[in-house]
């Protein structure tokens, strides 16, 4: 079975290991994270601390280039840490590091942030790589984790050498969805660090989480681009640490380039990196917002909605796991993504695949045929095409495609006038499709009314929500990996946020599959649309028609040269492209594309004009005017005539050569263009996609490791939830207080209960009488039928019993922290202890149905004496009285799918629905428990029975255990426990009041009585129980009793305990009224 690793990091250069703790409590990997550490002390204590409280192995990050600072940490590294994250740092020193750790046995991992450096882990021997995007925080190079992920999957998940597999780990964007993408994709797990910023073990000033919990990803920069080593931070801007880092930049980046144009020397651009590298490391912090950055990712932005929903560390990690295998078991069921998916039907293709619009490339009518014939939806791109380029493209579009589906690709923030020009023409020729990009949702309204449906590029989840409560049902959603312009944000980070957003936004019930929504940027083959498939499975399931975007992956088609989309040489450097460049005229407004001898033209401009103070609107109408044309150059190979309009007859436009192509030529493509290394047909390439994904899917499925049902001795179940009303305390936190300040709550039976005076004869053999008239009661509760569901009207057929359950219930889930949070509702069960017979309301529709019994024909003359006091018979009767509904009822009204039933043990029925519950959670049946006990037998039936056997006191007070114990005081109450698995309440971070490790069980067997008690019986449970919790009795210093205050139950209880407990003094306890 394939298994699938949660690694948790601690924040850096905050050597708190909560969370790692945490982590390892839950199954996962819990790492410390000591990249930016120095403090050698601070950094051990910590370390100590993991040890101590963790479960299971935990690991250390550590930066191979602080080498005393390593050497330090690792010297006598605890058993436990089997495994030690290292980030990249010069050739020989990795290899000694490497070398010792594996000495030591401690597996090694690398985080690389490109293909080089993984490939130089994979020579030196490590045990995995994390492939680090460029969407996390602190150190970061180009390409994202969509992207790093499929580029280490294909060139490192083999090793000759030693035959086995190379595990990759993702770091960098990873959410729910985006988990599941990873684990379709084949990675061995996935990185967590700032998405755990907010949870309950964080160890952030509150001043911070509050900043954090406020930002959505787009308030991270980047720093050091072009000195050579790339940051990722937040920080507010203008604040003194972020100017300073500023400042540095451009001075050592002066320093670099003087030092590439005077020197080859590597120890001096060693030396310029190293200033960087302190200078940022020397302000990584959490505390002050002028002194410090935060290294954090864009996906920042998944701390605030995680921790909303999980809480706890535990409850990350487990609905990542929970998330993965709901996704890949969805996607496989709905290969959203095959031939004739939802999204297909709709566009009236084959495949749910379109073929974005690209500016200059995807203006050939024969090439948009040829996409429609593979069966994807192509779209011609009019960019800034006036009306009279625009009539005849669409003329010999319409023309060659005929009934097939195509569209057109506009941009909506154009010149007003240009904007108008072709929206004429696009309503006159009715294309089949619209995307506009950019624009707003009232420009796309008039084409819908035209009958053209429209899709809309959002960059954000922000303009998502306008965007859907304005109308819009048809979205792309393109990360930065695309060629061309590129938005802010990452293919996982924004993919993962608007997937959510989209689902919030979804009407709850009823038709979603006008919702139409396609996935662009890094999209190309079977992998990648199996990591969609997966990712967006969610949306399938509700019913929103998904598909992909394909842009880069056309332009190695063969089709692409041989429709004369693209010239030969534009396709031969897409294919040699091994790393793309962002072109960047102003904040904001970059291109992405292939490094050429243009690029270094851009930037040699760019930094002159920056170093002569040319604002930025300057800086970026000179940059945008060099450009103009360039993108022509490379996709058609052609270039303005400098002869045109000189002379009569000239051309407007030449061929050039290959060399004056390469030369001048802007080659925008995409990340991808790395990852493919040959052209192939659009058959082929929409085959792949389509066709083999499903296969990959289905491998990765059945691969999964099954989930661990824990079976363990003894028990372990934590109570991790408690709620209660008890006589004279409403709550729980009254309840204790109670108990601590010794408050009496007996008193005589209140008048508007039942009358006392016509019952009360202090002979205790007194004919239907009875000789005790004190006892707990509870005050009234306000209830609200509402909030359950329940028709007002209800309430007089149902017994209060069952609607304090209710309460109870809410209370002890709200005290667990899952009255909002989601928790496992169809494997949660619902064991009541409660029992004695009908309550009061039964026994008053048992008084109305004996009356005829009793009085014949006169009972309806009888009864109608009696309206105010005899309940009427409604719908809502015979489950309203019946106790072992009362159980059904929780189970109903808080949608649980578990087992539910009500058990009647006598005074035993809660401590017996406890047992049951303690072997449900032990057999793996259910994975919660709401448990409790319940008892409003307050009425004069019940003291009578009470009366006849003997057991009141009849002074009213109980005294436990003492000379003077005369009998037991009646009272009413109901209490719940949460029980949930120990190791799932670690896991999950749950507060935990105690654990429960075994419950014991026994009968008295036959005796001369069956009521009275016997200690052998007793004793024979105790002794049970702690062999089932493999604790010796002779440890257990305080121990709570039944203490009913009886002669003969008190005798026998002190009998058994002793006998059990080895003669022991202890002290007992009983809260007993």
């Amino acid at each position: 079975m394939r298994t699938f690793q949660v690694i948790t990091l601690t924040l850096p250069n905050l050597p708190e290991p909560s969370v790692a703790i945490a982590a390892s409590r839950a199954g996962g990997l819990g790492v410390l994270d000591l990249e930016y550490t120095r403090d050698e002390g601070t950094a051990l204590n910590a370390i100590q601390k993991l040890i101590k409280y963790s479960r299971g192995d935990v690991g250390l990050k550590l930066d191979s280039r602080a080498t005393e600072f390593f050497a330090k940490i690792t010297s006598d590294l605890p058993e436990k840490v089997k495994t030690v994250i290292l980030t990249f740092s010069y050739q020989k020193r990795m290899q000694e590091q490497v070398e010792f750790l594996h000495r030591h046995g401690v597996k090694v991992l690398l985080e690389a942030t490109c293909l080089e450096m993984a490939q130089f882990g994979e020579q030196l021997g490590v045990d995995g790589i994390i492939a680090k995007g460029n969407e996390s925080g602190g150190r970061i190079e180009g390409e994202t984790t969509f992207i790093l992920l499929q580029r280490f999957l294909k060139h490192l998940t083999f090793r000759f050498a030693r035959r086995q597999v190379l595990p990759i780990y993702a770091h960098g964007g990873i959410g729910l969805h985006t988990a599941a993408a990873c684990y379709a994709a084949g990675a061995a797990g996935v990185v967590l660090d700032t998405q755990l910023a907010l949870t309950k073990e964080s160890a952030l000033p509150e001043s911070v989480k509050k900043r954090i919990s406020l930002m959505d990803g787009s308030e991270t920069i980047c720093l050091g681009e072009k000195i050579g080593e790339t940051y990722r931070i937040c920080a507010r801007p203008s604040t003194p640490a972020v100017e300073e880092l500023k400042k540095i930049e451009k001075e050592q980046e002066l320093c670099a380039s003087s030092a590439k144009q005077i020197t080859t020397d590597e120890s001096s651009q060693a030396d310029i990196l190293n200033a960087w590298r302190q200078a940022v490391v020397q302000r990584i912090g959490w505390t002050s917002e002028n002194q410090h950055i935060l290294p954090v990712g864009q996906d920042i932005a998944f701390a605030m909605p995680l921790s909303k929903k999980f809480v706890t560390v535990g409850g990350i990690i487990q609905g990542i796991r929970e998330a993965i295998n709901s996704h890949v078991q969805t996607a496989v069921d709905l290969h959203p993504l095959s031939e004739g998916a939802p999204l297909a039907q709709s566009h009236k293709t084959r495949y749910p695949i379109v073929q974005g619009p690209m500016a200059r490339i995807s203006d050939v009518p024969s090439f948009a045929l040829d996409v429609a014939e593979g069966g994807a939806l192509p779209f011609l791109a009019l960019a800034m095409m006036r009306g009279t380029q625009i009539k005849p493209l669409l003329e010999e579009t319409r023309r060659l495609l005929g009934d097939r589906s195509w569209g057109v690709g506009i941009i909506g923030f154009v010149h007003p006038k240009l904007h108008a020009e072709q929206i004429e023409i696009i309503r006159h020729f009715k294309p089949p499709f619209v995307l506009i990009a950019g624009g707003r949702p009232d420009q796309g309204r008039v084409l819908e009314q035209e009958g053209i449906p429209t899709y809309f590029h959002v960059p954000s989840p922000g303009l998502l929500k306008m965007f859907i409560q304005n109308g819009v049902r048809r979205f792309v959603f393109e990360g930065r990996e695309c060629g061309g312009h590129v938005g802010p944000r990452c293919s996982f980070v924004l993919w993962e946020t608007m997937i959510d957003t989209l689902l919030e936004s979804l009407p709850p019930n009823g038709d979603v599959s006008e919702y139409h929504v396609l996935f662009a940027g890094g999209i190309h083959d079977a992998l990648s649309a199996s990591m969609i498939s997966a990712m967006a499975a969610p949306l399938a399931e509700r019913g929103v028609r998904i598909g992909v975007q394909l842009g880069t992956a056309y332009l190695l088609t063969e089709e692409a040269v041989s429709s004369g989309a693209i010239v030969e040489t534009f396709q031969q450097e897409a294919i040699k492209c091994d790393k793309t460049i962002l072109l960047e005229t102003a904040l904001g407004h970059a291109s992405r594309c292939v490094n050429t001898p243009y690029t270094e033209i851009f930037m040699q401009e760019k930094s002159r004009l920056e170093s002569e103070g040319k604002s930025g609107e300057e800086i970026r109408d000179t940059l945008e005017n060099m450009n103009l044309g360039r993108l022509r150059i490379a996709s058609k190979g052609v270039g303005r005539n400098p002869q045109y309009g000189q002379k009569q007859g000239e051309p407007m436009l030449i061929p050039l050569s290959e060399e004056e192509q390469q030369a001048s030529g802007m080659y925008m493509v995409g990340q991808i263009a790395a990852l493919r290394d040959a052209s192939c047909s659009i058959e082929e390439l929409h085959h792949d996609i389509a066709v083999e994904s499903l296969p990959r899917l289905e491998r990765q499925f059945a691969e999964r490791a099954r989930p661990f049902v824990p079976q363990q001795k003894p028990s372990d179940i934590a109570i991790v939830g408690m709620s209660c009303i008890m006589p004279k305390a409403p709550d729980l936190q009254t309840y204790w207080e109670n108990i601590l300040n010794k408050v009496d709550a007996i008193i005589e039976v209140p008048k508007e209960r039942w009358n006392w005076e016509l019952y009360y004869d202090p002979d205790p053999r007194a004919k239907d009488k009875v000789y005790s008239k004190w006892g707990g009661f509870l005050d009234d509760v306000p209830f609200d039928p509402i909030q359950y569901g329940m028709p007002p009207n209800s309430l007089l057929s149902i017994e209060p019993l069952h609607l304090l359950t209710l309460e109870m219930v809410r209370a002890a889930l709200k005290d667990a922290g899952y009255l909002q949070r989601p928790f496992p509702r169809e494997r949660t069960s619902v064991i009541l202890g409660a029992g004695g017979g009908a309550a009061d309301l039964g026994q008053k529709y048992g008084i109305r149905s004996a009356l005829p019994t009793f009085f014949g024909n006169t009972s309806p003359e009888i009864m109608s004496n009696f309206e105010d006091v005899l309940p009427e018979w409604t719908e809502d009767s015979f489950a309203g009285i019946l106790m072992n509904v009362a159980a059904g009822r929780v189970a109903n009204r808080f949608d649980l799918g578990g087992e539910n039933y009500t058990v009647d043990a006598a005074c035993a029925s809660s401590l017996a629905a406890v047992h049951l519950a303690v072997k449900e959670l032990e057999a793996g049946n259910s994975d919660m428990v709401i448990v409790g006990g319940a008892d409003t037998m307050q009425g004069a039936f019940a003291y009578t029975c009470f009366s006849k056997t003997l057991a009141l006191s009849p002074r009213g007070k109980c005294c436990t255990f003492g000379e003077s114990a005369d009998g037991i005081v009646l009272g009413e109450g109901i209490a719940m426990l949460v029980l949930k698995r120990l190791a799932d309440a670690e896991r999950d971070g749950d507060k935990i009041y105690a654990v429960i490790k075994s419950v014991g069980a026994s009968s008295d067997g036959r005796d001369k009585s069956m009521t009275a008690p016997r200690p052998e019986g007793q004793a024979l449970a105790l002794r049970r129980a702690y062999q089932k919790a493999n604790i010796s009795p002779s440890t257990v210093g305080l121990i709570e009793a039944h203490g009913t205050g009886t002669v003969v139950g008190d005798q026998a209880e002190v009998q058994a305990l002793c006998k059990a407990l080895s003669g022991r003094t202890r002290l007992f306890t009983s809260t007993s009224p």
